[in-house]
């Protein structure tokens, strides 16, 4: 003999099956509004405005980094993540000139607001530099860029940690 199943009669919302059609279209529209809520309010630190202008000038940056590599030059890097402070030694194997000032960009990967820009100034008539930058507010990998008036470029990314300072022996 064959036995009928009965189907349960009572409210909608009783049944197992109703709930599981509703959750999964319910959880993608939430994720639909925290997807857009997310990329309306954070940055797009990827895209550059002026791209073609920066494919143009890419041999003269490969040049700087040449110089560098050419003159052996190195910097030793202490940034006091507390003050802000940041002292760099430049050293190389062939004389080169000193300018009174040099520029020190702390450049985040993917967020350019975080991005910072400093002019460091000759301590004396040592191979030694001085200035403030804000230090990093979050934590993460970062590039360190210091360069002299278009004439070479010193570059190496690091990652921030708990430690107060930042040690860093910058070789071209």
């Amino acid at each position: 003999m064959r036995q009928n199943k009965t189907i349960k009669e009572g409210p909608w919302f009783r049944n197992p099956m109703v709930w599981l059609v509703i959750f999964f279209p319910s959880l993608a529209v939430v994720a639909g509004i925290a997807t857009i809520f997310i990329a309306v309010n954070t940055e797009d630190g990827l895209v550059v405005d002026d791209y073609y202008k920066k494919g143009l000038q890419i041999n003269q940056v490969i040049n700087h980094d040449k110089m560098a590599k050419d003159l052996g030059l190195r910097a030793f890097v202490d940034t006091n993540t507390q003050t802000g402070e940041v002292l760099v030694s430049l050293s190389s194997k062939m004389p080169f000139e000193l300018k009174p000032e040099i520029s020190f960009k702390l450049i985040h990967r993917t967020r350019s607001g975080l991005d910072q820009v400093t002019t460091l100034s000759q301590i004396g008539q040592s191979a030694d530099y001085r200035g403030y930058i804000k230090p990093p507010v979050i934590k993460g990998r970062w590039f360190i860029q210091i360069s002299s008036e278009d004439t070479w470029r010193l570059k190496q990314s690091f990652s921030t940690k708990n430690s107060e300072n930042i040690l860093m022996n910058i070789t071209s």
